[in-house]
């Protein structure tokens, strides 16, 4: 997929353009600069018609797209560094958040636009796959790397005759806001913190439960299997109180048979970050920081940190589309 000859070109990256519906899917993207132009501070976004009022997000077709970084204007493209320059030859990784409601296969046509400071740049169409199955949504898809490996089939399939689907639940408190996650009826993760500011902001944070069935490297065959609970909190509304909107997740790997949590994964600024327990209970806290500019105080929403639990693992930025991923989990 090329936006403009001699310019930018845009590719999709492992195979992330196919969605499973009524899940948080990872549309991953390569742009590579093939010019002799410096491009500096380029956005890529939606068309402006469809973005949803007040919110940082848009919708086509049903389709809900986010994305991080806090910009209002599209998602920044920028390197490992935090450089917005795009020199020649160079290429950096663009990711989007897809949510696809309705439990139904569908084919959809994504319009980008290519943006810098003197206007449009070029426009491109990605092609979405929306894919409804029953077992198939239950694979576990990394983030950063969202390869949907269905080898696993049949093995995800067994572990949901032999032991079902368990149920999946969270509780907010409001006044002073916190968040219990539930699996089967046992808390599993309590999430405190800068979970919203104030009453207000607490009931704009918007939640999505995913459950996954993961696997865990071995040295021998596949390691043992967990269930994966994956929180996503999003906020995606404007507030006075907030420095730019965003998107986090808390990610419970839990032992299936005694339902403790024996890893988590979050993320740090682009990283991938895995923490070991084994805990009844996985605590975590959002920490919200705040900066000062024209005597207004802004705040901000900072990657959620867990209490108690040993940092084993942080991954290259994945901003770097060369960056080598390895986590606990295998694709």
């Amino acid at each position: 997929m090329e936006v403009k000859e001699d310019y930018l070109e845009v590719g999709v990256e492992d195979s992330s353009n196919t969605v499973i519906s009524n899940r948080i899917s990872t549309l991953k993207l390569k742009v590579t600069n093939r010019s002799r132009i410096t491009f500096d501070n380029v956005y890529l976004c939606p068309p402006r018609e469809y973005f949803e009022p007040r919110s940082v997000c848009c919708r086509v077709n049903g389709l809900r797209i986010m994305w991080g970084g806090g910009k209002a204007e599209g998602y920044k493209l920028l390197t490992p560094g935090d450089s917005s320059k795009l020199v020649p030859g160079s290429s950096v990784a663009a990711y989007f958040l897809l949510y696809y409601p309705f439990r139904r296969s569908t084919n959809l046509k994504l319009k980008l636009s290519l943006r810098d400071s003197e206007g449009e740049i070029g426009e491109v169409e990605i092609p979405i796959k929306v894919e409804s199955h029953g077992v198939k949504e239950y694979i576990y898809r990394p983030r950063y790397k969202p390869v949907l490996n269905e080898s696993l089939l049949m093995k995800v399939e067994d572990v949901l005759k032999s032991y079902g689907v368990p149920e999946v639940q969270t509780f907010v408190w409001q006044i002073f806001p916190k968040v219990h996650v539930l699996l089967d009826g046992k808390e599993v993760a309590l999430i405190t913190g800068d979970v919203g500011s104030g009453i207000g902001h607490a009931s704009k944070v918007n939640m999505k439960e995913d459950l996954f069935v993961g696997f865990l490297r071995g040295g021998n065959g596949l390691g043992r299997w967990y269930w994966v609970v994956r929180v996503w909190f999003f906020w995606l509304n404007r507030s006075l109180f907030d420095e730019v909107p965003d998107a986090e997740r808390v990610e419970l790997w839990v032992n299936p048979d005694n339902l403790k949590v024996d890893w988590l994964i979050t993320d740090r600024h682009w990283r991938e970050v895995v923490f070991k327990g084994p805990v009844e209970r996985a605590k975590v806290k959002i920490v919200g920081g705040s900066f000062s500019h024209l005597d207004r105080i802004f705040r901000s929403y900072h990657p959620p940190v867990p209490i108690g639990m040993e940092q084993v693992y942080v991954s290259p930025d994945s901003r770097d589309p060369g960056s080598e991923i390895e986590s606990i989990y295998f694709i």
